[in-house]
């Protein structure tokens, strides 16, 4: 497969996956994946592809079979895997699944960066504070579990 077909591939599956979505703030549901993918500033193209797919199972009706059935590589579906919420899971479970990923941590970052940009939203509310204070604990564990990562390597 030639460089860039595989982005190409999940750029539009994303994008018919989510047509008729929006966000909070009225905006199309995909420039949300596009802005995870833009947030990695990463050039990697299957990381790309797990940002631009992180919720396409959780949020659409696309299964890993056809995901699979697209040619996309397993680093990519288990990416994805990793970055969505199963029914029933708790919040600390969902947590666990993202340490268990490097690729995972790196998207869920970027998700987390996004999802905080109060400029999204149309108004504030206590609650909206509420969930950027849980997301920004969320990213700074992530970023601590990196770090453990990166420095585990370097021994």
């Amino acid at each position: 497969m030639k460089k860039g077909e595989l982005l190409d591939k999940m750029l539009v599956m994303a994008t018919n996956a989510h047509h008729g979505q929006f966000d909070r703030g009225g905006k199309p549901y995909i420039l949300h994946c596009l802005k995870v993918m833009h947030n990695l500033k990463s050039d990697d193209e299957e990381l790309q592809c797990i940002a631009l797919g992180h919720d396409i199972i959780e949020d659409t009706k696309t299964t890993y079979v056809e995901l699979r059935e697209a040619g996309f590589t397993d680093r990519i579906i288990e990416g994805i895997r990793r970055m969505t919420k199963q029914p029933g899971q708790t919040y600390d479970e969902y947590k666990e699944q993202i340490f268990r990923s490097k690729d995972a941590m790196l998207v869920k970052m970027a998700d987390l960066q996004h999802n905080s940009d109060i400029r999204r939203l149309k108004g504030v509310t206590q609650k909206d504070i509420d969930r950027m204070a849980k997301y920004h604990r969320f990213y700074l564990e992530i970023r601590s579990k990196l770090q453990e990562v990166e420095n585990e390597s370097v021994r």
